[in-house]
């Protein structure tokens, strides 16, 4: 499975959002499509018979139903926000019963400030557990030579940090991380970080997009540790364990 393949996965298991016979007025569905835009899940109604369920929502995977709650508490949750201050992920707080099934996967087009800012936000999280293991793909090694004094700072803590590029440009010589210099397509079109959590699962977290134009990506920020570990296992057994 490569990276792009990975990408293709966590999107394959888009949840569905069903809002149960909406009054033919509302515009829940549309405003709750429009909330949602940048989280893994497709949002839909649905109409019976019976007219019942009324006033309910269901969000599945697949067949299986992950949560019902109330067509209220959805309405107070576009009222009220609780998105993320960065804009990515969101806040169960007071939205516990369904926006834990959806927090942890955001899927969405970004440009290089996102990135930039989500990057920093894992790394920041790696710094505070102090420990783990990072793994961190530039592209190219000049980007990665221009986060010199950053990934300096890491390297100094328990941080066990692999980064790569490609063979392109100046070498990498940042003291206390790895660096897989990698001749492959993926890791020159891939930006990613990736923290296991220091073995905790609640503090795993991943970064992972490809670049579609200049300065473009598309792809995912997750805190599944199901997801998280299943790129570090790629990069694990693909690249770490083969480099000299």
């Amino acid at each position: 499975m490569s990276l792009s393949e990975i990408i293709k996965y966590v999107k394959g298991n888009e949840k569905t959002l069903v809002v149960f016979n909406p009054p033919a007025t509302s515009t829940l569905v549309s405003d709750l499509g429009d909330y949602f835009t940048t989280q893994n899940v497709r949002v839909t109604s649905q109409r019976t018979d019976s007219g019942e369920p009324e006033g309910v929502v269901v969000l599945k995977l697949g067949e299986e139903v992950l949560s019902a709650v109330p067509v209220e508490q959805l309405q107070e949750l576009l009222a009220g926000g609780a998105l993320r201050e960065t804009g990515v992920g969101i806040d169960d707080t007071d939205y516990h019963e369904i926006l834990q099934h959806l927090k942890e996967t955001t899927f969405t087009s970004y440009d290089k400030s996102r990135m930039i800012a989500i990057s920093h936000e894992i790394e920041d999280r790696a710094l505070r557990v102090d420990g783990g293991r990072l793994y961190a793909g530039f592209q190219l090694p000049t980007k990665l030579n221009n986060q010199g004094k950053r990934y300096g700072r890491l390297a100094e803590r328990a941080i066990d940090i692999h980064t790569f590029a490609v063979p392109d440009g100046p070498a990498v010589d940042i003291a206390g991380l790895t660096h897989h210099a990698i001749a492959a397509a993926e890791i020159e079109q891939s930006w990613f970080v990736i923290f296991d959590g220091n073995g905790d699962d609640r503090y795993k977290t991943a970064l992972l997009a490809t670049e579609q134009s200049p300065n473009q990506f598309y792809g995912f920020w997750t805190d599944d540790p199901g997801i998280v570990d299943r790129i570090g296992d790629y990069l694990d057994s693909t690249y770490v364990k083969l480099s000299p």
